[in-house]
């Protein structure tokens, strides 16, 4: 496919206009700014007009510069709040920027902590934490079962069942206490036919 020397472009008189009339107001300045203005300038002139007493309609150009004055002054205090209102937002923005950046500190700061100091989580009651004595683990919830692994290990562990139940069901995997012959920990799915020790 060839692209002609001289490519033919179809653009309406509307759209040309349009363009034109863009980059006038971008030139120009903000054309709602400048409009608003215009708009509260027409009204106090028409204000001051209805206003004499002399039955004079005729306004004088002291009068008109003196609207124009007031208007502006108007518009210096409006953009005045608008920068403090501005200040105050970015204050917050930089506020909460540094309470999220202070919490993820936090974060890591836990993360680093020694892994063997951490508590495992009951995989039964999934509520209270497990305390590991010798080679026995309790839990507040009445769960009580032996294991020869340590608390990592014993983590690793249930993790590693979890994820190989999920590779092929997207059910919770319950964990429960076979009591015979002695109690050890199961892992079981409701929904399909995993079911393991731990």
């Amino acid at each position: 496919m060839q692209c002609p020397n001289e490519p033919i472009y179809k653009t309406s008189v509307e759209q040309k206009r349009h363009a034109q009339n863009v980059a006038k107001k971008q030139r120009l300045g903000m054309p709602k700014l400048r409009d608003l203005l215009r708009e509260k300038c027409r009204i106090r002139i028409v204000n001051a007009r209805k206003g004499n007493v002399d039955g004079n309609r005729q306004i004088q150009l002291a009068d008109l510069d003196n609207i124009l004055r007031l208007e502006l002054n108007e518009l210096d205090q409006d953009l005045e709040m608008e920068q403090h209102i501005y200040e105050e937002l970015l204050a917050d923005v930089n506020e909460w920027y540094a309470l999220q950046e202070q919490n993820l500190e936090e974060l890591f700061a836990e993360n680093e902590r020694d892994p063997s100091q951490v508590p495992i989580i009951c995989p039964v009651c999934l509520k209270k934490p497990l305390l590991h004595i010798s080679s026995l683990y309790k839990c507040e919830c009445g769960v009580q079962f032996e294991h020869a692994a340590d608390i990592i290990q014993l983590q690793q562990l249930i993790q590693s069942r979890i994820n190989e139940h999920e590779v092929s069901c997207t059910q919770a995997l319950l964990f429960f206490i076979e009591a015979q012959p002695k109690s050890s920990l199961f892992a079981i799915c409701g929904s399909c036919d995993y079911c393991c020790s731990v």
